[in-house]
C-alpha cells in the first residue's frame, strides 16, 4: 500500500544540504516538490534526530517516529 512506503530524497545545493520527505511514497508519488516536508541543513551544521522528525515526520505516525528518524540520520551520514 502507498500510505505505507515512504519517499525520501537528499540533494546538495551550495549553501545547503536538502531533505524531501513524503508519508506516502511508492510508485505513484506524483509531484514532490509540492508534496514533500523539507528540510534544509546548512553547511557546516549537524543534523539531529531532532531535527528529522520536527520538521519531516509529523505525518508519520509515533510508533515509527524514533527508528525513521535514526533511518533518515544514518543515511544523511552516509551521503556526506
Amino acid at each position: 500500500k502507498q500510505e505505507e512506503e515512504f519517499y525520501i530524497c537528499l540533494h546538495s545545493l551550495r549553501y545547503y544540504d536538502e531533505i524531501l520527505f513524503y508519508h506516502e511514497g511508492g510508485v505513484d508519488v506524483g509531484d514532490v516538490d509540492a508534496k514533500a516536508e523539507r528540510l534544509q541543513i546548512p553547511t557546516g551544521v549537524e543534523l539531529t534526530t531532532g531535527m528529522v522528525t520536527e520538521k519531516l515526520l509529523g505525518k508519520v505516525p509515533m510508533g515509527k517516529q524514533a527508528n525513521l528518524a535514526s533511518f533518515v540520520l544514518s543515511l544523511y551520514k552516509f551521503y556526506k
